[in-house]
Protein backbone atom coordinates (compact mmCIF):
# COMPACT_ATOMS: atom_id res chain seq x y z
CA UNK A 1 0.00 0.00 0.00
CA UNK A 2 0.88 3.67 -0.55
CA UNK A 3 -0.15 6.39 1.44
CA UNK A 4 -0.98 9.46 -1.05
CA UNK A 5 -0.62 11.97 2.06
CA UNK A 6 3.10 10.42 2.46
CA UNK A 7 3.86 11.37 -1.63
CA UNK A 8 4.68 14.94 -2.43
CA UNK A 9 1.70 17.85 -1.91
CA UNK A 10 1.27 17.76 -5.75
CA UNK A 11 1.35 13.68 -6.42
CA UNK A 12 -1.74 13.13 -3.72
CA UNK A 13 -3.72 16.49 -5.26
CA UNK A 14 -3.39 14.82 -8.52
CA UNK A 15 -4.25 11.83 -7.12
CA UNK A 16 -7.47 12.70 -5.56
CA UNK A 17 -8.82 15.01 -8.63
CA UNK A 18 -8.07 11.85 -10.59
CA UNK A 19 -10.01 9.91 -8.17
CA UNK A 20 -12.70 12.72 -8.73
CA UNK A 21 -13.12 12.94 -12.11
CA UNK A 22 -13.39 9.19 -12.68
CA UNK A 23 -16.24 8.79 -10.21
CA UNK A 24 -17.95 11.39 -11.69
CA UNK A 25 -17.52 9.90 -15.27
CA UNK A 26 -18.33 5.98 -13.88
CA UNK A 27 -21.12 7.87 -12.08
CA UNK A 28 -22.52 8.76 -15.53
CA UNK A 29 -22.54 5.84 -17.10
CA UNK A 30 -24.08 3.86 -13.38
CA UNK A 31 -27.30 6.20 -14.32
CA UNK A 32 -27.28 4.38 -17.61
CA UNK A 33 -27.21 1.25 -16.20
CA UNK A 34 -29.70 2.01 -13.30
CA UNK A 35 -32.23 3.40 -15.86
CA UNK A 36 -31.93 0.86 -18.45
CA UNK A 37 -31.27 -2.99 -17.13
CA UNK A 38 -33.96 -3.59 -15.42
CA UNK A 39 -36.16 -2.51 -18.78
CA UNK A 40 -33.52 -4.97 -20.64
CA UNK A 41 -32.22 -2.61 -22.85
CA UNK A 42 -29.09 -1.60 -23.76
CA UNK A 43 -26.28 -0.15 -21.86
CA UNK A 44 -23.74 0.42 -25.14
CA UNK A 45 -25.32 0.78 -27.81
CA UNK A 46 -28.00 3.29 -27.55
CA UNK A 47 -27.01 7.07 -26.77
CA UNK A 48 -28.57 8.89 -24.16
CA UNK A 49 -31.62 10.73 -24.74
CA UNK A 50 -34.31 12.82 -22.63
CA UNK A 51 -37.26 10.31 -21.34
CA UNK A 52 -39.51 12.79 -22.24
CA UNK A 53 -38.74 14.38 -25.73
CA UNK A 54 -36.76 11.63 -26.86
CA UNK A 55 -34.23 13.77 -28.38
CA UNK A 56 -30.62 12.30 -28.61
CA UNK A 57 -28.32 14.63 -25.68
CA UNK A 58 -25.36 16.57 -26.95
CA UNK A 59 -22.03 16.02 -25.63
CA UNK A 60 -22.57 19.06 -23.84
CA UNK A 61 -25.29 17.67 -21.94
CA UNK A 62 -23.33 14.69 -20.83
CA UNK A 63 -20.80 15.97 -18.52
CA UNK A 64 -21.06 15.20 -15.14
CA UNK A 65 -22.63 17.08 -12.30
CA UNK A 66 -22.13 20.52 -14.51
CA UNK A 67 -24.44 19.38 -17.45
CA UNK A 68 -27.26 19.57 -14.87
CA UNK A 69 -26.13 22.93 -12.97
CA UNK A 70 -25.50 24.39 -16.40
CA UNK A 71 -28.59 23.34 -17.47
CA UNK A 72 -31.06 24.41 -14.30
CA UNK A 73 -32.15 20.81 -14.34
CA UNK A 74 -34.02 21.21 -17.43
CA UNK A 75 -34.04 19.28 -20.93
CA UNK A 76 -32.24 21.42 -22.88
CA UNK A 77 -34.84 20.66 -26.01
CA UNK A 78 -38.08 20.01 -24.52
CA UNK A 79 -37.90 21.91 -21.02
CA UNK A 80 -38.52 19.00 -18.72
CA UNK A 81 -37.45 18.70 -15.40
CA UNK A 82 -34.65 16.04 -15.17
CA UNK A 83 -34.32 13.71 -11.96
CA UNK A 84 -31.67 15.51 -9.25
CA UNK A 85 -30.53 11.71 -8.86
CA UNK A 86 -28.47 11.93 -12.03
CA UNK A 87 -25.90 14.16 -10.51
CA UNK A 88 -26.65 13.21 -7.29
CA UNK A 89 -25.20 9.58 -8.26
CA UNK A 90 -22.40 11.11 -10.14
CA UNK A 91 -21.19 12.94 -6.97
CA UNK A 92 -21.82 9.97 -4.89
CA UNK A 93 -19.56 7.99 -7.10
CA UNK A 94 -16.54 10.99 -7.54
CA UNK A 95 -16.63 11.17 -3.42
CA UNK A 96 -16.94 7.26 -2.74
CA UNK A 97 -13.62 7.14 -5.21
CA UNK A 98 -12.04 10.26 -3.12
CA UNK A 99 -12.60 8.27 -0.47
CA UNK A 100 -11.41 5.38 -0.93
CA UNK A 101 -8.01 6.76 -2.46
CA UNK A 102 -7.58 8.91 0.77
CA UNK A 103 -8.45 6.10 2.71
CA UNK A 104 -7.02 2.77 1.60
CA UNK A 105 -4.17 4.50 -0.79
CA UNK A 106 -2.87 2.69 -3.81
CA UNK A 107 -3.32 -0.91 -2.76
CA UNK A 108 -5.22 -3.67 -4.00
CA UNK A 109 -8.01 -3.16 -1.78
CA UNK A 110 -8.41 0.62 -3.65
CA UNK A 111 -8.59 -2.12 -7.14
CA UNK A 112 -11.80 -4.12 -5.47
CA UNK A 113 -13.52 -0.34 -4.69
CA UNK A 114 -13.25 0.79 -8.11
CA UNK A 115 -15.71 -2.22 -8.64
CA UNK A 116 -17.20 -2.91 -5.44
CA UNK A 117 -18.63 0.80 -5.16
CA UNK A 118 -20.36 1.11 -8.71
CA UNK A 119 -22.37 -2.58 -7.83
CA UNK A 120 -23.22 -1.30 -4.79
CA UNK A 121 -24.84 2.18 -6.22
CA UNK A 122 -26.28 0.28 -9.00
CA UNK A 123 -28.23 -2.04 -6.45
CA UNK A 124 -29.53 1.00 -4.35
CA UNK A 125 -30.59 2.40 -7.30
CA UNK A 126 -32.40 -0.67 -9.11
CA UNK A 127 -33.74 -1.23 -5.56
CA UNK A 128 -35.17 1.84 -4.94
CA UNK A 129 -36.78 1.94 -8.45
CA UNK A 130 -37.93 -1.67 -8.45
CA UNK A 131 -37.99 -3.27 -5.20
CA UNK A 132 -35.59 -5.94 -6.55
CA UNK A 133 -31.50 -6.18 -6.53
CA UNK A 134 -30.38 -8.15 -9.72
CA UNK A 135 -28.57 -11.41 -9.31
CA UNK A 136 -25.50 -9.93 -11.09
CA UNK A 137 -24.95 -7.41 -8.74
CA UNK A 138 -24.53 -10.29 -5.72
CA UNK A 139 -22.59 -12.51 -8.59
CA UNK A 140 -19.64 -9.56 -8.77
CA UNK A 141 -19.37 -8.88 -5.15
CA UNK A 142 -18.82 -12.56 -4.64
CA UNK A 143 -16.08 -12.33 -7.58
CA UNK A 144 -14.27 -9.87 -5.82
CA UNK A 145 -15.00 -11.84 -2.32
CA UNK A 146 -13.29 -14.88 -4.34
CA UNK A 147 -10.08 -12.61 -5.34
CA UNK A 148 -9.92 -10.88 -1.78
CA UNK A 149 -9.40 -14.53 -0.77
CA UNK A 150 -5.68 -14.57 -2.91
CA UNK A 151 -5.04 -10.88 -1.91
CA UNK A 152 -6.54 -10.16 1.54
CA UNK A 153 -3.69 -11.54 5.03
CA UNK A 154 -6.26 -12.79 6.53
CA UNK A 155 -6.98 -16.82 6.06
CA UNK A 156 -9.28 -17.98 3.91
CA UNK A 157 -11.97 -19.76 5.85
CA UNK A 158 -12.70 -16.50 7.27
CA UNK A 159 -14.18 -14.73 4.41
CA UNK A 160 -16.54 -18.58 4.10
CA UNK A 161 -17.15 -17.86 8.25
CA UNK A 162 -18.39 -14.20 6.63
CA UNK A 163 -20.54 -15.59 4.03
CA UNK A 164 -22.14 -18.09 6.67
CA UNK A 165 -22.83 -15.26 9.16
CA UNK A 166 -24.55 -13.72 7.11
CA UNK A 167 -26.26 -15.99 5.04
CA UNK A 168 -28.35 -17.51 8.22
CA UNK A 169 -29.70 -14.56 9.82
CA UNK A 170 -30.59 -12.94 6.34
CA UNK A 171 -32.63 -16.34 5.55
CA UNK A 172 -34.26 -15.98 8.29
CA UNK A 173 -35.47 -12.66 7.69
CA UNK A 174 -36.35 -13.69 4.54
CA UNK A 175 -38.23 -16.22 5.50
CA UNK A 176 -40.50 -14.41 7.88
CA UNK A 177 -41.14 -11.49 5.33
CA UNK A 178 -38.97 -8.86 6.87
CA UNK A 179 -35.81 -8.99 4.24
CA UNK A 180 -36.10 -9.77 0.38
CA UNK A 181 -34.00 -12.75 -1.39
CA UNK A 182 -32.03 -10.24 -3.03
CA UNK A 183 -31.08 -8.12 0.30
CA UNK A 184 -29.96 -12.26 1.18
CA UNK A 185 -27.67 -12.72 -1.56
CA UNK A 186 -26.21 -9.24 -1.54
CA UNK A 187 -25.37 -10.06 2.24
CA UNK A 188 -24.14 -13.47 1.91
CA UNK A 189 -22.04 -12.18 -0.84
CA UNK A 190 -20.77 -9.14 0.87
CA UNK A 191 -19.67 -11.56 3.50
CA UNK A 192 -17.43 -13.72 1.16
CA UNK A 193 -15.76 -10.38 0.60
CA UNK A 194 -15.45 -8.50 3.95
CA UNK A 195 -15.48 -11.70 6.35
CA UNK A 196 -15.58 -10.80 9.94
CA UNK A 197 -16.55 -6.93 8.99
CA UNK A 198 -20.04 -8.26 7.59
CA UNK A 199 -20.52 -7.65 11.18
CA UNK A 200 -20.46 -4.22 11.44
CA UNK A 201 -21.63 -4.22 7.74
CA UNK A 202 -24.66 -5.60 8.79
CA UNK A 203 -25.44 -3.59 11.96
CA UNK A 204 -24.71 -0.59 10.50
CA UNK A 205 -27.30 -1.49 7.36
CA UNK A 206 -29.97 -3.26 9.91
CA UNK A 207 -30.01 0.11 11.90
CA UNK A 208 -30.61 2.60 9.34
CA UNK A 209 -32.63 0.35 7.91
CA UNK A 210 -34.33 0.62 10.92
CA UNK A 211 -34.28 4.38 11.11
CA UNK A 212 -35.35 4.70 7.30
CA UNK A 213 -38.44 2.13 7.69
CA UNK A 214 -39.38 4.27 10.63
CA UNK A 215 -39.79 7.42 9.16
CA UNK A 216 -41.54 5.51 6.36
CA UNK A 217 -44.09 3.90 8.70
CA UNK A 218 -45.23 7.09 10.65
CA UNK A 219 -45.36 8.75 7.01
CA UNK A 220 -48.05 6.70 6.41
CA UNK A 221 -51.37 7.70 6.33
CA UNK A 222 -53.07 6.38 8.74
CA UNK A 223 -55.29 3.84 8.03
CA UNK A 224 -53.99 3.10 4.99
CA UNK A 225 -53.31 -0.54 5.43
CA UNK A 226 -56.34 -1.53 6.09
CA UNK A 227 -57.91 0.59 3.91
CA UNK A 228 -55.86 -1.10 0.53
CA UNK A 229 -56.13 -4.45 2.43
CA UNK A 230 -59.89 -4.12 2.38
CA UNK A 231 -59.76 -3.28 -1.69
CA UNK A 232 -57.31 -6.24 -2.16
CA UNK A 233 -59.75 -8.26 -0.48
CA UNK A 234 -62.81 -7.13 -2.65
CA UNK A 235 -60.86 -7.10 -6.16
CA UNK A 236 -59.63 -10.65 -5.39
CA UNK A 237 -62.63 -11.65 -3.97
CA UNK A 238 -64.33 -10.73 -7.19
CA UNK A 239 -62.05 -12.15 -9.52
CA UNK A 240 -62.33 -15.31 -8.15
CA UNK A 241 -66.07 -15.82 -8.85
CA UNK A 242 -65.38 -14.84 -12.02
CA UNK A 243 -62.45 -17.84 -12.22
CA UNK A 244 -65.45 -20.26 -10.66
CA UNK A 245 -67.91 -19.12 -13.13
CA UNK A 246 -65.05 -20.47 -16.50
CA UNK A 247 -64.60 -23.56 -13.99
CA UNK A 248 -61.20 -22.67 -12.49
CA UNK A 249 -61.31 -23.02 -8.64
CA UNK A 250 -58.59 -24.37 -5.92
CA UNK A 251 -59.75 -28.19 -5.07
CA UNK A 252 -61.83 -29.03 -2.96
CA UNK A 253 -59.87 -29.09 1.03
CA UNK A 254 -57.28 -27.02 -0.37
CA UNK A 255 -55.89 -23.92 -0.29
CA UNK A 256 -53.55 -21.93 -2.57
CA UNK A 257 -51.40 -18.68 -1.63
CA UNK A 258 -50.78 -15.73 -4.34
CA UNK A 259 -48.39 -13.22 -3.18
CA UNK A 260 -46.58 -10.23 -4.65
CA UNK A 261 -45.96 -6.78 -4.23
CA UNK A 262 -47.63 -3.36 -5.25
CA UNK A 263 -45.13 -1.09 -6.44
CA UNK A 264 -45.62 2.18 -7.74
CA UNK A 265 -49.10 1.59 -8.96
CA UNK A 266 -47.89 -2.25 -10.41
CA UNK A 267 -48.91 -5.50 -9.15
CA UNK A 268 -46.40 -7.86 -9.24
CA UNK A 269 -48.21 -11.41 -8.40
CA UNK A 270 -46.68 -13.94 -11.06
CA UNK A 271 -48.17 -17.04 -12.71
CA UNK A 272 -45.70 -19.18 -11.31
CA UNK A 273 -46.90 -18.35 -7.41
CA UNK A 274 -49.53 -20.57 -8.57
CA UNK A 275 -49.31 -24.44 -7.44
CA UNK A 276 -51.03 -25.87 -10.35
CA UNK A 277 -51.77 -29.31 -8.25
CA UNK A 278 -54.22 -27.42 -6.29
CA UNK A 279 -56.05 -26.02 -8.84
CA UNK A 280 -58.88 -27.17 -11.84
CA UNK A 281 -57.65 -25.13 -14.67
CA UNK A 282 -55.13 -22.31 -14.82
CA UNK A 283 -56.55 -18.60 -13.33
CA UNK A 284 -55.86 -15.36 -15.42
CA UNK A 285 -53.10 -13.64 -12.82
CA UNK A 286 -52.55 -11.29 -15.42
CA UNK A 287 -56.19 -9.87 -14.99
CA UNK A 288 -56.07 -10.32 -11.55
CA UNK A 289 -52.94 -8.24 -11.38
CA UNK A 290 -54.30 -5.09 -13.35
CA UNK A 291 -57.12 -4.68 -11.50
CA UNK A 292 -55.30 -4.67 -7.96
CA UNK A 293 -52.76 -2.09 -9.90
CA UNK A 294 -56.01 -0.10 -11.14
CA UNK A 295 -55.58 1.13 -6.98
CA UNK A 296 -52.85 3.51 -7.97
CA UNK A 297 -50.89 2.65 -4.27
CA UNK A 298 -47.31 1.54 -3.76
CA UNK A 299 -45.13 -0.30 -1.95
CA UNK A 300 -47.31 -2.66 0.06
CA UNK A 301 -46.73 -6.70 0.22
CA UNK A 302 -49.59 -8.81 -0.56
CA UNK A 303 -50.59 -12.45 0.12
CA UNK A 304 -54.07 -13.64 -1.12
CA UNK A 305 -55.15 -16.65 0.50
CA UNK A 306 -57.37 -18.87 -1.45
CA UNK A 307 -60.17 -21.94 -0.35
CA UNK A 308 -61.85 -24.16 -2.72
CA UNK A 309 -65.36 -21.78 -2.55
CA UNK A 310 -63.99 -18.20 -1.44
CA UNK A 311 -60.87 -15.94 -0.41
CA UNK A 312 -59.98 -17.01 2.75
CA UNK A 313 -58.28 -14.26 3.84
CA UNK A 314 -55.88 -11.41 2.59
CA UNK A 315 -52.92 -9.22 3.97
CA UNK A 316 -51.33 -6.54 2.86
CA UNK A 317 -47.87 -4.84 4.62
CA UNK A 318 -46.08 -1.66 3.84
CA UNK A 319 -42.75 -2.72 1.94
CA UNK A 320 -39.57 -1.29 2.97
CA UNK A 321 -36.22 -1.01 0.63
CA UNK A 322 -33.62 -2.15 2.47
CA UNK A 323 -31.03 -2.22 -0.01
CA UNK A 324 -29.69 1.16 -0.58
CA UNK A 325 -29.44 0.57 3.94
CA UNK A 326 -27.42 -2.57 3.54
CA UNK A 327 -25.09 -1.16 0.74
CA UNK A 328 -23.72 1.52 2.90
CA UNK A 329 -23.78 -0.84 5.79
CA UNK A 330 -21.36 -2.94 3.21
CA UNK A 331 -19.01 0.44 1.88
CA UNK A 332 -18.90 1.47 5.18
CA UNK A 333 -17.32 -1.68 6.47
CA UNK A 334 -14.99 -2.64 3.75
CA UNK A 335 -13.62 1.01 4.18
CA UNK A 336 -13.83 1.33 7.98
CA UNK A 337 -14.87 -2.32 9.65
CA UNK A 338 -11.73 -3.18 11.45
CA UNK A 339 -11.61 -0.03 13.08
CA UNK A 340 -15.05 -0.10 14.38
CA UNK A 341 -14.73 -3.90 15.42
CA UNK A 342 -11.13 -2.69 17.24
CA UNK A 343 -13.82 0.28 18.84
CA UNK A 344 -16.17 -1.98 19.88
CA UNK A 345 -13.97 -4.27 21.45
CA UNK A 346 -12.39 -1.56 23.02
CA UNK A 347 -15.73 -0.55 24.67
CA UNK A 348 -15.95 -3.79 26.37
Amino acid sequence: MIDIFELPTAFTITFIIMAFILGAVIGSFLNVVILRTPLKQSIVVNRSHCMTCGNQLKNIDLIPIFSYIFLGGKCRFCKSRISPRYWIVELLTALMYVLSVCTLGISVELLLTLVLFPVLIVASGIDIDHMQIPYTCSIIIAVLGVISIFTDSAPWHEHLLGAVCAAVPFAILAMVGAMGGGDLHLMTAAGLLLGWRIVPAAAIGIVLGAIGGSIVLLGTPKGLKKQVNEDVERIASEWYEEQKEKEIYVIADKSDVLFGNIFKGKCDIEESCIDEKLWNGKPDIKALCERISALETKDFAVSIVIEHDKIKSSSCKKQIVFGPYLSVGIAAAFLFGQQIIDWYLGLM
